[in-house]
């Protein structure tokens, strides 16, 4: 069987079983390690309290294109993907090590704005630059490994419960609908091209989002990195759930119904790389939650029995929906927003 055969999330599932199989548990460190493979973070028990560690890549031509990324936003989006995985975990970042690979022919001045990006969103969001690494490579790959902490209690993918009601921060579809205007898929107004061009290489997680709602008591979050729907499937095989995700709720952006007309609610529920956190509370702490944080998140569905990872987009009137595409995988990627 080929990679590409069984995509992204079954590789990812694999290696993970593996890890579990074969792997010599030793007291002391398996013992403290709080959440197994496969979350957004890993998390672990340490004197100060549960200590968070979390790492993701940046490859051109894959993840980011020079003809419409900066460098600078190259290095502020390299931060911002971690983020958003620490505080899908209930915690708060503390120290970034960044790995680069690139050819020698790139301008010094052109990595040192990479770093420009970098320093910006560290010293927005509390963030150490502790390190790194450089080697060369054929293209740009950047790879950040962050670590953070978080209080008593941890946010994890499989900690959803039936009863609970989903909610999300942001307008999720609009980072793939400015990669969409990016790449010339539409003629967009310059103003409205700035708004969409932003989300997708500039995204900023809601500032101590995770932390808050940790505090509040939620307890079952992801980060919006895949698509809605793909992150939602996510959480709900973790927690052996279902879910409902009311389409008239969601808080899609003007300018996706400006722009894309005929997909802007697939485009909403599939479009990923936004960065922001997907999670479910009961009905007195999602209240709660959205009368006190600003910018508040939107109540989207709600958590049901049921299969495993299916979930149902219905209407105001019940009509369903379906999609060939629930979000990004890389090595099935051909099918979803090309």
């Amino acid at each position: 069987m080929l990679v590409s055969d069984l995509g992204e999330f079954g590789l990812i599932d694999c290696i993970t079983r593996l890890i579990d199989k074969k792997s010599i548990k030793r007291a002391g460190p398996w013992q403290d390690l709080l959440v197994p493979a496969g979350d957004d973070a890993a998390a672990w028990k340490s004197r100060n309290g549960i200590e968070l560690i979390t790492t993701d890549i940046l490859v051109e031509d894959i993840h980011f294109d020079f003809s419409y990324t900066s460098w600078q936003d190259l290095g502020w989006k390299s931060i911002a993907i971690n983020i958003s995985d620490i505080y899908a975990m209930g915690g708060r970042p503390q120290y970034a090590l960044v790995s680069l690979a690139l050819p020698g022919a790139h301008l010094v001045s052109d990595v040192l704005a990479m770093y420009e990006g970098i320093i910006k969103i560290c010293n927005k969001y509390g963030i150490v630059l502790a390190g790194g690494n450089i080697s060369a490579s054929e293209k740009v790959v950047v790879n950040v490994t962050l670590t953070g902490m978080a209080g008593k209690d941890i946010m994890t993918r499989s900690a959803a419960r039936p009863g609970d009601l989903i909610a999300v921060f942001g307008h999720p579809g609009l980072s793939t609908a400015g990669w969409k205007a990016l790449i010339g898929h539409k003629k967009i107004d310059e103003a409205d091209m700035k708004i969409m061009r932003r989300a997708h290489v500039h995204p900023a997680p809601g500032l101590d989002s995770g932390p808050r709602l940790a505090a509040c008591g939620v307890r079952a979050a992801i980060d919006t990195s895949d698509g809605l729907l793909s992150d939602l499937e996510h959480m709900c095989e973790a927690s052996r759930t279902g879910a409902v995700i009311y389409a008239q709720n969601l808080p899609v952006h003007r300018l996706l119904k400006k722009y894309f007309k005929q997909e802007f609610l697939e485009i909403a529920l599939t479009g990923g790389e936004d960065y922001q956190l997907l999670f479910t509370a009961g009905p007195e702490t999602m209240d709660a939650i959205t009368k006190t944080m600003k910018p508040a998140p939107t109540v989207i569905g709600e958590i049901i029995s049921g299969q495993p990872g299916k979930i149902t987009v219905m209407d105001a009137k019940g009509n369903t929906f379906a999609f060939n595409c629930k979000g990004w995988d890389h090595y099935q990627r051909a099918s979803c927003h090309e």
